[in-house]
């Protein structure tokens, strides 16, 4: 049997959903936690309530080539850490648990990883082939051009200015209008608010924290109305903030608004006085 607390382990299936405990998952569930999961399938048989029902199961999702710390394995669950994917719930990375079979050993280190950055494979890490192609961690070899993907950036404490164009992850998020909102979500089969600005700027190379009030406090502050399209835009209240949108110019916003609604067009000009709007910037 494969020890994966001393190997380094991937996510070796398209998409796969970070659950918060290995009985949070319902039998209206069952495509997401198969052996080969289809995200895509059991997401489009899920309505409103088997949405909102997923909101104290699931976390975020991980994709394929993600790399994945593993701390426990036990009855076809591992308890893992996704460093890609900061998160003030575990300095390591978003914390949850994976179905054992989802994962794969990264059997050779990675030499020019790259990330998908369209289509159903959007922010699965792959390794650019010198021969043409990209390998997945599981062997198979994908034809795609190489605008589909981006270099993968390290996350860094003092990122370089100008190292991405916002407008180029508002041009990701679109590539979602229309899609139901998905808690949780953050892949190619859905996405909830931050989820949508997480992948966004992934598909860049470009890792920000998963949850919208990490992506707050650690990225730089600009006033609202100096925000450039694909900036992010965030909503709080008495509690804090809860939502999160991407600036397209004018007060107007591209967003993943809740459930059951779709992904598309919002403003931030013309909230409640109870609303306090701030934006930030991806350095």
């Amino acid at each position: 049997m494969l020890d994966l607390l001393a190997t380094p382990t991937v996510v070796g299936v398209p998409a796969t959903v970070l659950w918060n405990a290995p009985t949070a998952p319902r039998p209206i569930d069952a495509a997401a936690v198969a052996d080969a999961p289809d995200l895509v399938a059991w997401a489009a048989g899920l309505d409103d309530d088997a949405r909102l029902g997923l909101l104290d199961r699931a976390d975020t999702h991980a994709v394929l080539g993600e790399p994945v710390i593993v701390v426990a394995e036990a009855d076809g669950w591992v308890e893992v850490r996704l460093p890609l994917q900061p998160s003030s719930k575990h300095p390591a990375g978003y914390p949850g648990f994976l179905p054992t079979a989802h994962l794969l050993p990264l059997e050779s280190p990675r030499t020019d990883p790259v990330v998908v950055r369209s289509g159903p494979l959007l922010g699965a890490i792959l390794d650019r082939r010198a021969a043409g192609g990209y390998l997945g961690p599981d062997g198979v070899v994908h034809d795609l051009a190489a605008t589909a993907v981006t270099a993968l950036r390290s996350p860094s404490p003092s990122p370089s200015p100008g190292a991405v164009d916002p407008a180029d992850a508002l041009a990701v998020a679109r590539t979602f209008t229309g899609m139901p909102y998905l808690w949780a979500g953050s892949s190619a089969a859905g996405v909830d608010c931050s989820g949508l600005v997480h992948v966004s700027y992934r598909a860049l190379g470009i890792v920000v924290p998963r949850d919208a009030d990490d992506q707050a406090a650690a990225l730089d502050p600009v006033a609202p109305e100096d925000a450039r399209p694909g900036d992010p835009v965030f909503f709080a209240n008495e509690h804090g903030i809860h939502h999160v949108a991407l600036a397209t110019g004018g007060g107007a916003t591209f967003h993943a608004p809740r459930t059951g609604q779709l992904v598309g067009a919002g403003r931030f000009d013309t909230v409640p006085a109870t609303e306090t709007v701030t934006a930030a910037r991806v350095r």
